[in-house]
């Protein structure tokens, strides 16, 4: 009967423990649950508090969407050009050259032109361009059909990162600037209508400066700049200039100089007999004068 009884009163034992068992497991997973809903709920709230207000701060990270994603899929690259130019035929060069910048889509931006005003030197221009990207090559290769490239400098910077954090920068404004604008409809007191106002007019000017810059940074991407240095010469340089070339181009140069020389020297003395004709006379009569003061001092 003892025995029996043991027995019961142990089964009992064992039942009540696998019954809290059971309960407390029931009970793990919905608090378990609630706590992480709770958690992922707050986080939530955080981040976009942290994505809205991000620039806020002055913070220099980027909020980042799908469409920044794509942005840097195509990658934004400003390219400068400086070419060096020669010909021999100077005012139809420059005539070719503005109707390629023409063809090309682009426009002159500055141009320094030498009208030929020494006749010592030949004639010299410096022009700064700006022609679509798609354009450059086609361009470039224009250049050289009325003149010859005897150099080439190209520079290439890839700016896609400054770009994309741009637009980035403009939407996460725009996106608090919306939010100020609600809060300000919702606005009871005056303290907070001002203060409301304050953020809104840093967030505007935030928003028309980084659009600014966006503005440059598109349309230095969309335009290369090239400088080209144009200038007049008799003989146009070769790439490799074999050495029977660079001796018949020495020779040349200096007849050159030499004709040159000649030239100048013809040219002073025709346009000078202005000032040689009558000083020669003087000089003439002056000579005629002393001579005959001498003879009389001595009795001739």
């Amino acid at each position: 009967m003892k025995k029996l009884f043991a027995i019961l009163l142990c089964a009992v034992i064992a039942f009540s423990f696998a019954a809290c068992g059971a309960k407390s497991n029931d009970a793990a997973p919905n608090e378990s649950g609630m706590a992480m809903s709770q958690d992922s709920g707050f986080q939530n709230v955080a981040n976009e508090k942290v994505e809205l207000y991000s620039y806020t701060a002055g913070g220099s990270g980027a909020v980042t969407d799908s469409s920044s994603a794509k942005n840097t899929q195509n990658e934004k690259i400003i390219k400068t050009v400086e070419l060096s130019v020669e010909t021999k035929e100077y005012e139809a060069y420059l005539k070719s050259l503005a109707a390629s910048v023409n063809a090309a889509g682009g426009y002159i931006e500055t141009s320094t032109t030498d009208l030929g005003s020494s006749a010592y030197s030949n004639r010299y221009a410096t022009y700064t361009v700006r022609i679509p990207s798609a354009n450059l090559d086609a361009f470039i290769n224009a250049a050289n059909e009325k003149g010859t490239i005897v150099s080439k400098t190209e520079n290439q910077q890839n700016v896609t990162l400054e770009y994309v954090d741009l637009e980035s920068r403009i939407e996460a404004y725009k996106t608090e600037k919306a939010t100020l604008t609600g809060l300000l409809e919702k606005a009871a007191s005056l303290e907070n209508v001002l203060a409301i106002q304050e953020r809104l007019s840093e967030v505007n000017y935030q928003i028309e400066t980084y659009t600014s810059q966006l503005k440059v940074l598109e349309n230095r991407v969309s335009y290369s700049t090239v400088t080209m240095r144009i200038n007049e010469v008799e003989r146009v340089t070769e790439a490799k200039p074999t050495v029977w070339t660079r001796i018949k181009n020495r020779f040349l140069n200096n007849l050159d100089i030499l004709a040159d020389g000649f030239i100048d020297l013809v040219v002073t003395v025709v346009g000078g007999l202005p000032v040689i004709i009558p000083l020669g006379i003087a000089i003439f009569l002056v000579i005629i004068i002393i001579k005959k003061i001498i003879r009389k001092r001595r009795g001739y």
